[in-house]
């Protein structure tokens, strides 16, 4: 097994030597002014660019990723009581999915941004929205400001090899694991620093949940702009991020609902006409379609294949739907009285809901019965696929740097 650079500002890198060199480097103060300073010329570049239209991906990152939006994370990051010191973790070793390409950028750079060393395990896979975000950090790094920051980044690719993900593990301070069950699973079968941090997050489920009423309520432009975030929400990714809704949830009485669903619809198919439907797209819905009919998880098909979306009633139990929905356009929908009634049929692995004229009060019922570790997040319609430093219930400023309380300061001696 060969560990391939995809990106190092050390021009000779050899494993195991760097890892070792990484391990040793002194830390950095956290939101020092190199790592603010060359994450906001990303931002600035992406958003200038033609990128932030070929990628809206990465223009959203940008966004996120914008000084204001920086300045704000180190405040949050380093408020304390004053008896505490906010210090980097150490060496974090993150694992990226293939699934979602620009997850391994936002991992990498709160590593970098709170002062730690990374190295960054990317997929095999062929990527070009991350060739094209390497090839405009490979820019940046001609300015010897950049490149000194940048002297603890490692990005790097391998067969899945238990040898090298087993030896980074043992060097690290923390360890960052995105991907499937199976993935997380291998991983964190491997032996970590006793006393690194350790957080998983693996398969999740995602939905969304529509007053019947307030669709139908909506005025045309409403109803469009409400469709086009909904698009944004589940097609980014072809549904393949945790947090892309699968299924919908109608809540009313059935007429309604009938008459919001087919407003809604041929709206929501208008907004999806600029993501690409590839022939394996359309293959895959179609078999999940078939295994959610065999399990009865689907009674009735209210789409055909092949539009976008393809939809079909749910009639089963919604774990069925779970187990067997991979994506790519395609939605099961159910319906309830009341919203409340949803969270009967969640479970831990529900993590986003994006809620449309849900009133506060029974949006705060749906949580106060939800089961354990049932959802971590309810969003706003175009906010499913925002990232946020709080995922799956956990703060990665917490797992990124650590606390160290000193005493207070003695009295002067008169």
């Amino acid at each position: 097994m060969t560990v391939q650079t995809v990106f190092s500002t050390n021009p000779a890198p050899k494993w195991p030597d760097e890892l070792e060199r990484l391990y040793q480097m002194p830390r950095r103060e956290p939101f020092d002014a190199g790592a603010v300073a060359f994450v906001g010329a990303i931002s600035s570049r992406i958003l200038r660019s033609d990128l932030a239209r070929t990628y809206p991906e990465l223009a959203a990152l940008a966004h996120w990723f914008r000084p204001a939006s920086v300045r704000d994370m180190a405040r949050r990051a380093q408020s304390t009581d004053g008896r505490t010191r906010v210090r980097p973790r150490g060496l974090v070793f993150a694992l990226a999915p293939a699934n979602v390409d620009v997850l391994f950028i936002y991992g990498w750079f709160l590593s970098l941004l709170t002062g730690n060393a990374s190295v960054v395990r990317v997929s095999r896979q062929d990527s070009p929205v991350r060739e094209a975000f390497m090839a405009l950090v490979a820019e940046l790094v001609e300015d010897p400001g950049h490149a000194e920051t940048l002297n603890d980044s490692w990005i790097i690719t391998y067969d899945h090899s238990p040898a090298i993900s087993g030896a980074i593990s043992k060097r690290c301070n923390a360890r960052l694991i995105w991907g499937g069950d199976a993935t997380v699973a291998q991983i964190r079968a491997l032996p970590v620093n006793p006393l690194a941090i350790d957080v998983a997050f693996a398969d999740r489920f995602s939905l969304a949940a529509f007053d019947a009423n307030a669709v139908c309520a909506l005025g045309d432009d409403e109803l469009a702009d409400f469709a086009r975030k909904f698009a944004n929400d589940t097609l980014w990714f072809a549904q393949q991020a945790c947090s892309s809704p699968r299924a919908v949830w109608w809540i009313g009485d059935e007429d309604v609902i009938s008459t919001a669903s087919q407003r809604f619809w041929p709206v929501y198919r208008e907004s999806a006409r600029i993501f690409e439907d590839e022939p394996a797209a359309v293959m895959s819905r179609t078999t999940d379609l078939f295994a959610l009919a065999a399990t009865g998880a689907v009674s009735e098909l209210t789409s055909t294949l092949s539009e976008v979306p393809a939809r079909g009633k749910g009639g089963g139990a919604f774990d069925d739907a779970r187990f067997h929905h991979s994506g790519y356009g395609l939605f099961v929908e159910y319906s309830v009285r009341t919203a409340p009634q949803i969270a009967g049929h969640l479970s831990e692995k529900d993590q986003t809901m994006v809620a449309f004229g849900i009133s506060t009060s029974d949006c705060d019922a749906l949580v106060e019965a939800l089961p354990n570790r049932a959802l971590d997040r309810i969003v706003a319609p175009g906010e499913a696929t925002e990232f946020a430093t709080v995922w799956d219930g956990t703060d990665l400023f917490d797992v990124l740097t650590r606390r160290i309380t000193v005493p207070k300061s003695a009295p002067a001696r008169v």
